[in-house]
C-alpha cells in the first residue's frame, strides 16, 4: 500500500496486472472520477484495445453507475444489448462486463472492470470475489492518498495531465491539434476551444483557425476572423504573459455564443516570436494551478507544432529557383566560390560564411581517385560523386555542372546544382527489401524466391543436375499464436527462421512464403536422382528434428514440428511455375498422413489434388441443385434382433455422374464452413422423414443423425436443434446424436454444457467412432452420454484378430461400468455378431442385417422386420 500520489499509480498498475494474472480474461482497468466529478476517466488499462485515457461523461452511464453503486459487482452478457450501456462504452464485437465498485470513504470514487468477449452466459461467482477484493484493495489506496489532504487532488490532477500527455504524444500536424481542442475541452470543462495562426495582411491582423472543438463542430477548420476587435488580440499585446484570462466585455469569434471567461495564450516559434495563440471560453474558470500545469504541458509543444506546420507551407509556396530544395554554388572561372544557397549549409552543415572564397575541387570538395569528371563539349558534367558533411559523414550526391558564358563565349562562372542521394538511396533500398524480403524474419519473400526458382530450374536443366524444393510447413504454431499472442508467435517465427538458416548450405535459399510456410530452395544435390532424392529427404528430417526442439519462451517450454513436402527438379514436362505448387501439394499428403513427417510429390498426388479441388467447387452448388439424400440403415438388438432404429447416412450423386462416397466428400466439406449448412440439412431432411413415417404408420424407436465438430460448436447450434424440432414435430426422446471424441476434446466444457441443455429436452447422445481417437474416461464420466459406439475397424477383423477383440472386450466391460449402452458398426458375419452376444454388446448395425437404404426402401424394410423379430440370417 502506498500514500504518495507519485506511487499510487504505479500501485494500480501492479493491481490491474496481478488482476490480470489471477483472472482468465486479458482486460483489466480502472476508472476514476475527474476533480469535477462530471465524468469517469480510464487511468489504468492493461490487456487488448486499451482504453488508457479515455473518458465518459457520467451522464452517459448514469443507470450503470447508480446500479453499481447500489450493487457493488455488476455482471452484465452481451452488453451491447443493455440498455444502460453507453456505446462509446463498449467495443464493436459482443462484450461481457464484469464491474466492482471502487469505494473511498464509503463514497464510489471509481470502478475495476473486466471485459471478455461474450460468451452468452454469466461471469463465474469466483471472479466477483476476486474483483470485489481488487476493487478494496484501490479504494483503500485511494482513501491513503485523502488522508493526506490534497493529496487526492493532486494524483487526479497528474492523471488528467498524464491523460492529455498520453492522448497527444503519438499525435502530429493537424491530428495533433484536432486531439488537443478535444482534450483540452473535456478536461477543463470548456464550452470553446481553438487553435490559431496569426496572418498579417495590407488588411490587418487576422486569426485562422487550425482546429476548434465545441462539442457541435470538433476538428479541423479555416474559419478567419479579424484580430481588430476580438477579445484574442490581447494575446498578442500581452504576450509576455503566461496566459490572459478576462471576464468581460468579451467580444468572440462570431460562431461562438457569449461566455463568461476567456483564456488565451500565445503559441511561439523557437526564437520566441508570437505566431498564434490557443483560446478557450468558459461558463466557470477551472482550478487556476491545474489550468496552469496544461497550459505549461502543452503550450511549447502546440507551438512547435504551429512552427513545423508553417514552415512546411513556406517550403510548398517557395518558388524561388535560388532556394530550391537542391543545393546551388555558384563560382568563379577559377572554382573560387562566390555563393551558396541555404539547401547548400543544410545538405553540408557548412555555412555561407565558412566556404565563399574557398577553391572548389581542392579546399573543398576534392574530388575523389575513383571519380574524374569528363566535361562535354559545351563543358558541362554531371554524374553520382561521394562528398563529405561538416562532421565528415560521406554520403552520395548528384552534381550538374554548368558553366556561364559571356557574348564572347568567355565562362564567367559555373552553377553547381546538387541533391542529396541519401534518402533516396535509402527509400530504393527499403523498397528492395519490401519487394523481396520478409519483414519479420529478413528471410527472402515470395517474389525473391520464384525468381531464385526459375534461375535454379534454367540452371539443373543446362548442367543435368538435380535440385529439390522443400515446403515447410509447421505444425501446431496456430495453436500457440491463438493462446499466447501474436507477438509470441511472430518470436516464434524468427526463432524458426534462425534454426532453418544454421542447416543451409552454400548455394541454398531459405524463403518464408508468409503466415508459418517455409520454403528452402536446394539448386544442386546430385546428378542422380536416387541420390538427390535420399539427400533432400535426409535433410528434411533433420529439420523436422531441429524444429522440434523445445523453444524457450518467457519460462514456457513451446513445442512444434513440422510437416514437409520435397519436389525434385527438373523433370519432363516439368516448369519453374510447377515446383512450388508440388512441394505444397506434397506437403498437405504430410499433413494429411500425421504431420511431423515428409513426402515426396508424385503424379498422384496432383491427381488426387485436382480432384479434391473439383470436389470443394461442385459441393458449394450441390445442396442448393438437390444433389445430396438421405440412405438410412438399420440398427438392431444383438440378442434378440429387434430393430430398435435407424442411422441417417448423407450421399452426393451429381446429375449424370456416379455416386461420390461420403469418405471423399465429407472430409473436404469439413475443411470449409460447407460442413455447418449441409449438416443443418442433414438433420433438417431425417427429422422429416421419421415423422413422415410415423405417420404412414412405421413407428421407428429411434433416428440417429451425425453432427460435426465445426456444427456442434456453431453458436446457433443449440438454437438450431430447437428449431428443427419444432419445424419437424420430432419427438425430441426418438432423436440421437451421434458426435466423435475430437468434438469434445475441442472444448469439454462447451460440449458439457450443449449436451446438457439439449438432454434436458430427451435428445440422447453417442460417442461415434469410439476408440479411433484419444478415449478419455476423464471426459466420458463427465459427459451426459448415452451410448458408445465402436468404430467398424475394430469389428472387421473379428474373429481373426485377437488385439481388436481385446480391445472390443475392453470398450465393453468400461461401458458396462460407466452404465453406457454399446453399438458396433460394421457388423458383416454371423461369427462378429456371435462374439457381441457374448461380449453383451447392446445393438448392431452393419451388411450383415442391411446396407443403407434409401428412405423408401427402409420404409419397407421396417414393415417387414417391426411386427417380428429379424431373423439371425436376415438380409435385404
Amino acid at each position: 500500500m502506498t500514500d504518495h500520489p507519485d506511487e499510487i499509480g504505479e500501485y494500480f498498475h501492479q493491481l490491474c496486472l496481478l488482476a490480470q494474472q489471477i483472472l482468465p480474461y486479458p482486460s483489466i482497468s480502472i476508472w476514476l472520477h475527474d476533480a469535477s466529478k462530471q465524468h469517469i476517466v480510464c487511468s489504468h488499462a492493461l490487456g487488448p484495445k486499451t482504453r488508457l485515457g479515455r473518458i465518459h461523461a457520467l451522464s452517459e452511464i448514469r443507470q450503470l453507475w447508480d446500479d453499481l453503486s447500489a450493487g457493488e459487482i455488476l455482471n452484465i452478457v452481451n452488453a451491447q444489448q443493455d440498455p444502460r450501456c453507453s456505446l462509446r462504452f463498449l467495443d464493436e464485437e459482443p462484450t461481457d462486463l464484469l464491474l466492482a465498485a471502487i469505494r473511498s470513504h464509503g463514497q464510489q470514487v471509481g470502478a475495476l472492470v473486466c471485459r471478455r468477449p461474450s460468451q452468452f452466459e454469466p461471469w463465474p461467482e469466483h471472479c466477483h470475489a476476486i474483483l470485489r477484493t481488487f476493487s478494496l484493495m484501490a479504494g483503500r489506496g485511494l482513501e491513503n492518498l485523502d488522508s493526506e489532504g490534497g493529496k487526492l487532488l493532486a494524483y487526479q490532477r497528474q492523471q488528467q495531465l498524464e491523460r492529455i500527455h498520453h492522448a497527444l504524444s503519438a499525435k502530429t500536424g493537424r491530428p495533433f491539434f484536432d486531439e488537443l481542442v478535444t482534450q483540452l475541452r473535456l478536461v477543463l470543462q470548456a464550452q470553446q476551444v481553438w487553435v490559431c495562426e496569426a496572418e498579417q495582411t495590407p488588411a490587418g491582423a487576422f486569426a485562422r483557425m487550425i482546429s476548434e472543438s465545441d462539442g457541435l463542430n470538433d476538428g479541423s477548420s479555416s474559419y478567419r476572423y479579424a484580430l481588430r476587435n476580438a477579445a484574442c488580440r490581447h494575446v498578442y499585446e500581452t504576450a509576455e504573459q503566461p496566459y490572459l484570462v478576462l471576464s468581460e466585455a468579451l467580444t468572440l469569434p462570431s460562431r461562438y455564443c457569449g461566455a463568461a471567461h476567456y483564456c488565451g495564450v500565445a503559441l511561439r516559434d523557437n526564437k520566441r516570436k508570437v505566431i498564434g495563440h490557443l483560446a478557450m471560453t468558459f461558463e466557470r474558470l477551472p482550478d487556476e494551478s491545474l489550468l496552469q500545469s496544461i497550459l505549461n504541458l502543452v503550450c511549447q509543444r502546440a507551438g512547435s507544432e504551429l512552427e513545423r506546420q508553417q514552415a512546411e507551407a513556406q517550403l510548398r509556396l517557395s518558388a524561388v529557383a535560388f532556394e530550391t530544395n537542391e543545393g546551388l554554388i555558384i563560382t568563379d572561372p577559377e572554382l573560387v566560390i562566390l555563393r551558396v544557397n541555404h539547401a547548400f549549409s543544410q545538405i553540408t552543415g557548412l555555412s555561407a560564411r565558412e566556404v565563399v572564397g574557398k577553391r572548389l575541387g581542392e579546399e573543398l570538395w576534392p574530388w575523389p581517385t575513383d571519380v574524374t569528371p569528363q566535361f562535354d563539349d559545351a563543358g558541362r558534367w554531371e554524374g553520382e560523386v561521394n562528398r563529405w558533411r561538416r562532421e565528415g559523414v560521406v554520403y552520395p550526391q548528384w552534381e550538374t555542372w554548368t558553366p556561364v558564358r559571356d557574348e564572347e563565349q568567355q565562362i564567367t562562372h559555373y552553377v553547381i546544382c546538387f541533391e542529396d542521394l541519401s534518402e533516396r538511396q535509402a527509400s530504393a533500398r527499403q523498397i528492395q527489401s519490401l519487394a523481396y524480403f520478409d519483414d519479420l524474419t529478413g528471410l527472402p519473400n515470395r517474389r525473391m524466391l520464384l525468381e531464385q526458382v526459375e534461375r535454379a530450374f534454367i540452371a539443373a536443366r543446362e548442367s543435368e543436375w538435380i535440385g529439390a524444393l522443400l515446403f515447410i510447413d509447421l505444425d501446431h504454431f496456430k495453436t500457440i499464436n491463438d493462446s499466447l499472442g501474436h507477438a509470441a508467435g511472430d518470436w516464434l517465427l524468427q526463432q524458426v527462421a534462425l534454426r532453418l538458416q544454421a542447416e543451409l548450405g552454400q548455394g541454398d535459399v531459405l524463403a518464408r512464403l508468409g503466415g508459418d510456410e517455409f520454403v528452402l530452395l536446394l539448386p544442386i544435390l546430385s546428378e542422380s536422382p536416387p541420390l538427390a532424392e535420399m539427400q533432400a529427404s535426409g535433410l528434411g528430417e533433420r529439420l523436422i528434428e531441429v524444429l522440434s526442439m523445445p523453444y524457450q519462451y518467457q519460462g514456457l517450454d513451446l513445442h512444434i514440428a513440422a510437416s514437409i513436402g520435397v519436389t525434385l527438379f527438373p523433370s519432363r514436362d516439368q516448369q519453374p511455375e510447377d515446383l512450388l505448387k508440388q512441394a505444397d501439394t506434397a506437403m498437405y499428403q504430410a499433413k494429411a498422413a500425421g504431420r511431423r513427417t515428409i513426402k515426396l510429390f508424385d503424379a498422384g498426388m496432383q491427381r488426387q489434388a485436382d480432384r479434391r479441388l473439383l470436389i470443394h467447387n461442385q459441393l458449394r452448388h450441390a445442396l442448393g441443385n438437390n444433389e445430396l439424400l438421405l440412405h438410412y440403415q438399420p440398427q438392431h438388438m444383438v440378442d434378440s434382433g429387434e430393430l430398435i432404429g435407424v442411422e441417417a447416412l448423407l450421399r452426393w450423386h451429381p446429375p449424370g455422374h456416379s455416386m461420390i462416397s461420403p469418405a471423399e466428400f465429407i472430409p473436404i466439406a469439413e475443411e470449409t464452413d460447407l460442413i455447418i449448412d449441409i449438416g443443418q440439412w442433414v438433420l433438417l431432411e431425417a427429422c422429416h422423414q421419421f415423422v413422415r413415417w410415423e405417420e404412414e404408420g412405421v413407428r421407428l424407436p429411434q433416428l440417429s443423425v451425425n453432427v460435426s465438430a465445426k456444427q456442434f460448436h456453431h453458436q446457433r447450434f443449440v438454437e438450431h436443434i430447437h428449431e428443427v424440432l419444432s419445424a419437424t414435430g420430432m419427438e425430441p426422446s426418438a432423436l440421437n446424436l451421434e458426435i466423435t471424441e475430437s468434438v469434445v476434446l475441442g472444448n469439454t466444457e462447451d460440449a458439457i454444457h450443449k449436451m446438457s441443455e439439449l438432454k434436458q429436452l430427451g435428445i440422447n447422445f453417442s460417442i461415434d467412432d469410439f476408440g479411433t481417437g484419444y478415449s478419455s474416461l476423464g471426459y466420458l464420466k463427465r459427459l451426459p452420454v448415452d451410448e458408445l459406439k465402436i468404430d467398424r475397424s475394430f469389428i472387421q477383423d473379428i474373429p481373426h484378430d485377437v488385439s481388436n477383440m481385446a480391445i472390443v472386450e475392453a470398450v465393453m466391460a468400461m461401458a458396462r461400468h460407466l452404465g453406457f449402452n454399446v453399438t458396433a458398426e460394421g457388423v458383416e458375419t454371423r461369427q462378429q455378431l456371435e462374439f457381441l452376444r457374448k461380449q453383451n454388446c447392446s445393438f448392431y448395425q452393419g451388411f450383415l442385417a442391411s446396407k443403407p437404404l434409401s428412405a423408401e426402401h427402409m420404409q419397407r424394410y421396417a414393415l417387414r422386420y417391426l411386427p417380428a423379430e429379424l431373423p439371425h440370417e436376415g438380409t435385404l
